[in-house]
């Protein structure tokens, strides 16, 4: 134990060091880029001084000293992973100084102080600006009282007297001018209209109707439509002008004011406790009649228009962003109001007045929060012109994923100066500090728990006597067992979740033939606080292997979020009835790979979905609901699908933070998890038992694009799987394929014809391009499904009897390999459903180059390439996948992700090391890049991001071109 802590006090004061040396140096730089060109004022940096200390620091962060110190007891592992940034931030500086070093020992004149203009050209402004928000970001990481360092201490104020300087920085003239390329925003795309005489004019409904989807987003309504609607007895008090209670009285009165008039100012805050009924009220006030009667009569004859948004920190990421916000109230505001959608976005709407259907066709709107923003402020200036007035409503603010301050001081700003008296804005949250700090004094408010008791107590009765056996209890009561009710609501303390748990509770428990005052003894029985209620719910009220369902259910819920937000896919983000019926049984493995397609009818999904309903009840106490999510436009719905697709959701945001944030439940909830049990196996194989009965009618088709949702989950579910025992995952791949298949419509004169097929490029790209061999591998490899991918391939190269014809073989070579694949997504890139290429992926596919079969290619096999048609190889397009990320700006300066600089570098490590890549390969010019050399490429990315992971691969490959490596035939057009 105690030389563990001194190894933790080692790596705490290494890593203070050279976080405070890092910090140093970040604020020389950029003072010195800061600072006019012409000034004399020379940079302080004093290289062998800083450089020996930097080496100290880092040493003490060494790999073998930072393992042996583990998580200190008690604690986050953060400290640890802080310990191995740091290292990684050390080193890429040691070499920025080492060359900073070697270029001023070049002069002809050294100095021991460098002048501002020599260090801005060695050290790229670009460069700054990441390492100091790099800094910015660990700092965040290290503990306050962890300072202990006066040198961390003062480089640390001087950091953060510009961190939000730094997001806006523009690039000083002196610094590196090689510009990135983005994806280009809507207005981006759009600023610049094209003229021509020979276009038509487009009608303006499509135009508008263009914007609007642009704009939508599947779950836009989702936690709308999921709130629990107010109960028909509560909250109606609001619009009474004869209130018997002072504090309702006041509340009333100062609301309806505040909704009819200016007088009280432009915001209205409601808060309360978690759970007591702060959403519902909003949605309550949001679809009112009295409501908007009363905002009507705040216009005073001007048009009065209204938007509701709900943030939702379950749901995608859309719902609990201030995009998602932007695009949800621009589209409500302006599909009522089409007139204002061109002065809203005039420079897109001057581009679509010019665009041809075809070029519009191919255009994909994106919405940077910049664009949306000035949409926005373009909105309600338009709207003030036109006399129109608007009110927001918006409930959540503290399900905001981001800087609650932010948001606060966006809703103050838009509200201020002349927007003021045309637009209001009605908006919830907890009773944060960062949220009283703002509203509590500043604002008309209501603290809703202090308002309730009388909904509650009416709720609470009105439920208790809707069950025979408990209205025949409370009528067997002093006062038709008003004391109880009373009893309830004190107990509930202003949360109306509490109560409306309790309610399920005392109906579950208690039956006609049980003792009145049972209902008390129930009563009792049940904690105050939500954490303690939730806990007795799962764990107290539970037999051992009821808790083991329950894990399973709530594994099941949890890999579904993970895989739909790495999808980017929020229709998806909750499973359906059928999705989980199929995934807790524990008896189907054996029929996903033997049952036939066969439709299943109402009675028997009825049945299922009931026992459904009443499992997930029994092992959650109603912590959990099945939602039938509301359906528009021509989809049809049968009665079937209604049952089948109902989604099992979170009864309310606080049972979600219990089980993932409360203490020790997830833990708790594992440690009783069946030991066989994968989530992801079981919903993969889910998938596969879906296809095989299906809710609606069998029918075969081409239309690849009604699978592929299903199809892009259950392939990344099987990415994610980690305990298979059995082997399960490749034969419920391969049934998953083969069922696919069975249902693809092929063309009888097509030999290559296969659904898989079409999820590579468009049909102009396939149709001149080599045949795709076995193109679900290949799509499998594009998933990223390491496992299945190498056994499979395996399983077909060891195939008894496998035998080729030479044209077969032609069609192989010709065809992209599987290495090829591999690496397609060789660097980070955004809203993509395939995961960055797999170090893993590359080693097992090298491995099997051993065996000399055609299925498995190797980094120098000549192909012809799927784009161009031109000769390729696996190891160019790695090379160019790098130099294009370079240009993209898709490489991190200072990347201390695991996933990448350090993981694409360890690929190409395998590539030259295990693969025998021809280092002497060379990528001929295109549109964008001059001819550049395999060694030229590693120099290029060495020179530009100065990480040491590229270091170590440079040097590599020199030393293999030195003895004789690589044949530099293939040149890459």
């Amino acid at each position: 134990m105690a030389d563990k802590a001194s190894s933790s006090t080692v790596v705490n004061d290494a890593v203070s060091e050279v976080l405070g040396l890092a910090i140093e140096l970040s604020n020389i730089t950029w003072e010195a880029h800061h600072t006019d060109p012409s000034s004399p004022e020379p940079a302080k940096l004093d290289l062998p001084p800083t450089q020996q200390q930097l080496h100290a620091a880092v040493a003490g962060l060494g790999p073998d000293v930072v393992a042996a110190v583990g998580a200190p007891a008690g604690s986050e592992p953060e400290p640890v992973g802080l310990a191995h940034s740091c290292r990684k931030i050390g080193l890429d500086l040691l070499l920025r100084l080492e060359r900073i070093e070697k270029a001023v020992g070049e002069s002809p004149d050294p100095v021991s102080h460098l002048d501002t203009a020599h260090l801005c050209a060695l050290w790229s402004f670009d460069d700054v600006k990441a390492l100091r928000q790099r800094l910015g970001d660990l700092m965040v990481q290290w503990q306050p009282s962890a300072l202990d360092s006066s040198r961390l201490k003062l480089s640390a104020l001087a950091l953060s007297n510009d961190t939000e300087e730094i997001k806006d920085a523009e690039l000083p003239a002196q610094s590196d001018p090689a510009p990135a390329q983005k994806t280009g925003s809507a207005k981006d795309l759009f600023s610049k209209p094209t003229p021509s005489s020979r276009r038509q004019r487009v009608p303006l409904n499509i135009l508008y109707d263009f914007i609007l989807e642009g704009l939508a987003y599947k779950s836009m309504h989702d936690r709308e439509q999921e709130i629990t609607k107010a109960h028909f007895q509560t909250l109606n008090w609001i619009f009474e002008d004869q209130l018997k209670d002072a504090s309702r009285l006041q509340v009333s009165q100062a609301l309806t004011s505040w909704l009819r008039s200016d007088d009280l100012g432009p915001i209205y805050w409601i808060t309360g406790k978690p759970g007591s009924g702060k959403s519902t009220l909003t949605q309550f006030l949001f679809h009112h009649p009295v409501a908007t009667a009363l905002l009507d009569k705040w216009a005073d004859g001007d048009t009065t228009i209204k938007a509701g948004f709900f943030f939702w920190t379950s749901g995608s990421k859309d719902q609990r962003s201030q995009a998602g916000l932007l695009r949800s109230l621009l589209y409500q505001l302006l599909s009522e109001n089409l007139e204002l959608i061109p002065k809203t976005f005039p420079d897109l709407w001057a581009k679509l007045l010019t665009t041809t259907t075809k070029e519009r066709i191919m255009m994909v709107l994106d919405w940077p929060v910049n664009d949306l923003m000035n949409a926005f402020h373009a909105l309600l200036k338009v709207a003030i012109e036109q006399k129109t007035k608007i009110c927001l409503f918006i409930d959540g603010l503290d399900e905001f994923e981001g800087n609650h301050q932010t948001i606060i001081d966006f809703f103050k700003e838009i509200s201020s100066g002349p927007n003021g008296k045309s637009l209001k804005l009605c908006l919830s949250s907890r009773p944060w500090a960062v949220f009283e700090q703002a509203f509590e004094t500043a604002v008309p408010n209501l603290k809703l728990q202090d308002v309730s008791v009388g909904d509650m107590f009416s709720y609470a009765l009105e439920r208790l006597n809707s069950h025979s056996s408990t209205r025949e209890a409370l009528e067997e009561m002093d006062g038709g067992g008003v004391h109880l009710v009373k009893d309830m609501v004190q107990r509930a303390d202003g949360v109306f979740l509490w109560i409306r748990l309790a309610v399920n509770r005392l109906h579950e428990n208690f039956d006609r033939h049980s003792d009145p005052g049972k209902l008390n003894v129930i009563l009792h029985s049940l904690p105050t606080d939500l954490d303690a209620l939730f806990t007795k719910f799962v764990f107290e009220d539970q037999t051992t292997s009821q808790i083991a369902e329950t894990a399973a259910l709530f594994e099941l819920i949890r890999a579904r979020e993970i895989v739909a937000g790495f999808l980017h896919d929020e229709s998806s983000n909750s499973l359906t009835s059928w999705e989980l019926i199929f995934a807790l049984d524990d008896s189907d493995d054996r029929k996903a790979l033997e049952l036939e397609v066969e439709q299943v009818f109402y009675e028997s999904i009825r049945s299922r979905c009931k026992a459904l309903a009443y499992r997930i009840n029994q092992r959650f106490a109603g912590l959990l609901v099945l939602h039938e999510r509301r359906r528009g436009g021509n989809l049809r719905t049968t009665r079937e699908a209604a049952l089948a697709e109902r989604r099992v959701t979170y009864v309310h945001r606080t049972v979600r933070d219990w089980l993932i944030e409360g203490d020790g439940v997830q833990a708790r909830l594992a440690g009783q998890r069946p030991s066989h049990f994968d989530p992801h196996l079981r919903l993969l194989r889910s998938y596969v038992l879906r296809l095989k009965q299906p809710v609606d009618e069998v029918e075969k088709h081409r239309r690849l694009d009604d699978w592929w949702p299903e199809i892009a989950l259950a392939m990344t579910h099987a990415r994610h799987i980690t305990n298979d025992s059995s082997g399960l995952q490749r034969p419920f791949v391969n049934e998953m394929e083969k069922t696919l298949s069975w249902y693809w419509q092929a063309k009888p004169d097509d030999v290559y014809d296969h659904w898989a097929r079409n999820a590579f490029g468009p049909y102009e790209i396939r149709a001149k391009a080599a045949p795709i061999w076995q193109p679900f591998l290949c799509l499998a490899t594009k998933f990223g499904l390491t496992r299945y991918v190498c056994e499979e391939v395996a399983a077909r190269i060891q195939q008894a009897g496998e035998s080729f014809t030479d044209e077969q073989i032609l069609e192989i070579d010709k065809a992209t390999p599987l290495l090829t694949h591999a690496v397609e997504f060789l660097c980070s890139r955004s809203k993509t459903i395939y995961p960055v290429s797999d170090p893993e992926m590359i080693k097992g596919l090298l491995r099997l180059l051993k065996t000399s079969s055609p299925v498995n290619r190797g980094p120098n096999h000549v192909y012809q390439d799927f784009i161009t048609g031109k000769p390729n190889t696996s190891w160019l397009a790695t090379l160019r996948g790098l130099r294009d990320a370079r240009r993209r700006g898709w490489i991190d300066y200072y990347d201390i992700d695991p996933q990448g600089t350090a993981r694409w570098t360890e690929i190409v490590r395998l590539f030259i090391q295990d693969g025998g890549a021809d280092v002497n390969a060379v990528i001929l010019r295109d549109a964008w890049d001059p001819e550049i050399t395999a060694i030229g490429v590693l120099e290029l990315l060495d020179e530009t991001y100065g990480a040491v992971e590229v270091r170590r691969l440079r040097e590599n490959m020199m030393a293999r071109i030195k003895q004789g490596h690589g044949n530099g035939v293939v040149k890459q057009s």
